[in-house]
């Protein structure tokens, strides 16, 4: 014998329902929501602060269903891009200092306003990248934000470079490349409203930190001290990276390092 079953128009209409529903995913990415002129957002081209003092960079999130988390990164901006196209900052002689902040904060809703505080060290100057990434409830990730925070210093030493072998750095298109056996001129300022008590150059071989190259200047207290130099590139230097590095201390004992990278042919 044979059974039929029978399924009645709404058990199938609701089954259809079911699947529809189970297959049904959120796409949609989350995004930054914040409105246009405020002044601490990361939405802004760039960000100024003082060292030694405390900033609130805000923003408002939103998403079509709900929010999950933010994520603050904040780190030094030289030698690296985060996206095909970014604004090269160009030559930036930064202090040196590694200082760096990752925090991840929750978030609900479907727009959120959410707060990232920068307590800036009394030894940090130069450019840092603030980047932002969001994630909602559905694990969707929006295209991550990026701005520029510039920290001016008036508390540590600052050297400024007018020419390196013959050329504006500030024109450089990447690390400049020096050949073995030749002289780099190297033309520049040490400067400090509490004199500069000390400062030194010095090329240095990544690889294993020896020193090929160094020199003592004696700025001897002076609030402004030019200087003009040639680097020697030994015959017998390992080719590869290098770093040429610059280092100050103030009449009140602040050190500062600074540098660039230089690859030597």
């Amino acid at each position: 014998m044979k059974y039929s079953t029978i399924i009645s128009t709404p058990a199938i209409v609701m089954a259809l329902v079911l699947l529809s529903s189970c297959g049904k995913t959120d796409t949609e990415l989350p995004t930054i929501c914040t409105q246009a002129g405020v002044e601490m957002s990361v939405l802004n081209d760039e960000i100024e602060a003082l060292a030694g003092n405390v900033i609130e960079i805000t923003d408002s999130f939103c998403d079509n269903e709900s929010l999950s988390e933010v994520r603050w990164d904040v780190h030094n901006a030289a030698d690296h891009a985060h996206q095909e196209g970014e604004e090269d900052e160009g030559f930036v002689l930064h202090s040196g200092t590694e200082w760096e902040v990752l925090e991840i904060n929750s978030l609900s809703g479907t727009t959120n306003a959410n707060s990232l505080t920068l307590d800036i060290p009394m030894t940090v100057r130069g450019v840092w990248d603030v980047v932002v990434s969001i994630v909602d409830e559905a694990g969707n990730a929006g295209a991550n934000v990026v701005t520029q925070l510039h920290v001016e210093n008036e508390h540590i030493p600052e050297f400024s470079l007018t020419t390196v072998d013959g050329a504006d750095p500030s024109t450089w298109g990447g690390e400049p490349s020096w050949p073995m056996g030749s002289s780099v001129a190297i033309i520049g300022t040490v400067s400090d409203s509490d004199g500069v008590s000390s400062a030194s150059i010095s090329l240095v071989r990544e690889s294993d930190e020896s020193v090929i190259w160094e020199l003592t200047l004696e700025p001897n207290g002076s609030s402004d001290f030019p200087f003009t130099f040639d680097v020697a590139i030994p015959t017998n230097t390992e080719t590869g990276e290098h770093h040429f590095e610059m280092i100050a201390t103030d009449g009140l004992g602040n050190a500062m390092e600074t540098g660039f990278h230089v690859e030597v042919e």
